[in-house]
């Protein structure tokens, strides 16, 4: 339980400003990259998407991934 292998977080930047928004999204990179965790980020932030490996959008009921 204390070590996943997946972290699912559903809108973590919501209620903050800009500049914590980065500095969260950033933590969450790199606390994934060394503890080897995947990290699966729900946000509508797109201001924070720079630091995601891959990405995905739901368009009209369908999951692509973004161009």
């Amino acid at each position: 339980m204390t070590e996943p292998d997946v972290l699912l977080v559903d809108e973590p930047t919501a209620a903050l400003d800009r500049a914590r928004s980065h500095d969260i999204v950033q933590l969450l990179a790199r606390e994934a990259a060394r503890r080897s965790v995947a990290v699966v980020m729900v946000t509508h932030d797109h201001d924070v998407l720079q630091y995601c490996d891959t990405v995905y959008e739901m368009v009209d009921g369908r999951l692509t991934a973004a161009k």
